[in-house]
């Protein structure tokens, strides 16, 4: 698998919709050290709305599966994150807007997009505890993989290595945000729960890729 079509996006979706619900407990302990503690429940929510639309997708183009799959989560599920994750399939989607497929060379730079749009919309940088210290990491990691001519597979294991190791540098960073910012340096030691929740998902589009390879 060098590109992915609309109908792989779409199955990939399905795949992530079924799995996310299934850390609903892990993440709502995990926010609740350091947030509202609703992380699981809005996760579980938003993916039931995402996969309930996507039988209205499948003539859609990858970037606009991307857009109105984010912006049906937040319609069932508005809270922090589901503003944050919207806003970040809509500016990841909007980058590839009109293409058939994506491929690797994409990836960087949609994820980068993803990470614009999320400081854009909430105001954060770097080093405050958030989606972008791992979004960051990942984009610049998958930059290297497309110079390197990597695989879709490859590019996206490589994605989730990096994912994980910037996951666990959250732990040493002071929340800026949120109820977390509220905390302070309280709040160090606790993994990001949103960043824990996008490794999630970065993971499972490993595994889907590999799947779809063998």
């Amino acid at each position: 698998m060098d590109t992915l079509t609309a109908s792989d996006l779409i199955d990939f979706l399905e795949m992530l919709s079924e799995e996310m619900p299934q850390h609903k407990d892990r993440l709502r302990e995990l926010d609740a050290q350091i947030g509202d503690g609703d992380l699981g429940i809005t996760i579980a929510i938003g993916m039931k709305a995402i996969e309930e639309g996507l039988a209205q997708l499948e003539d859609e183009d990858p970037g606009m599966i991307l857009a109105k799959s984010g912006m049906n989560f937040n319609r069932e599920a508005a809270s922090t994150f589901g503003a944050i994750f919207a806003t970040a399939l809509m500016s990841a989607g909007k980058h590839i807007e009109g293409k058939a497929e994506v491929k690797v060379s994409d990836l960087p730079e949609m994820v980068e997009a993803a990470a614009s749009g999320v400081s854009a919309r909430g105001g954060a940088k770097p080093g405050e505890k958030t989606i972008l210290d791992v979004l960051l990491p990942m984009a610049e990691r998958l930059a290297q993989e497309a110079a390197a001519k990597a695989t879709m597979s490859e590019a996206a294991e490589a994605a989730h290595e990096t994912c994980r190791e910037a996951l666990e540098a959250t732990k040493q960073m002071e929340a800026k945000h949120g109820r977390g910012g509220w905390l302070k340096e309280k709040s160090v030691g606790i993994e990001d729960p949103g960043s824990t929740a996008i490794c999630l998902m970065v993971e499972c589009f490993a595994r889907f890729v590999a799947e779809q390879t063998d």
